[in-house]
């Protein structure tokens, strides 16, 4: 079990320091690192796994979130953070298959509404059989 009193950081070991670029996504994820992970905004949550950052500890609360709601509007529009999910390639779920049988699971049982939506792309959906 992760303790989700720790941050990304101090999980993986790894630490960055200060970010090189004043961009949006750098900023967010580089700040979003150190907090521990029980203090993430769903913002943040979505915005990290979007970067590839830590998924072996935020996918299982992705996850969480989306068995609650699975079109859940995190910030842009509804299905943001599905989107994100879905978007992983293949490899970022080598070490999260329960979380993948999960997201499946949530597909499956929620194919018409997620098709519904204008910007999650059929495609997408279509790995996820």
């Amino acid at each position: 079990m992760v303790d989700l009193s720790k941050s990304i950081e101090e999980l993986e070991n790894d630490y960055w320091g200060e970010p090189t670029h004043d961009t949006y996504i750098i900023v967010t994820c580089h700040e979003a690192r150190q907090k521990p992970i029980e203090s993430l905004s769903d913002e943040e949550i979505r915005c990290l796994i979007g970067q590839k950052i830590g998924l072996k500890y935020l996918l299982p609360i992705a996850i969480e979130m989306l068995a609650d709601e699975p079109l859940v509007c995190v910030t842009h529009f509804e299905g943001d953070l599905l989107l994100a999910l879905l978007s992983l390639d293949d490899r970022d779920w080598t070490d999260n298959q329960e979380e993948l049988d999960s997201l499946k699971k949530i597909v499956e049982d929620n194919r018409s509404d997620i098709e519904a939506n204008e910007e999650i792309q059929s495609e997408l959906l279509d790995r996820f059989k």
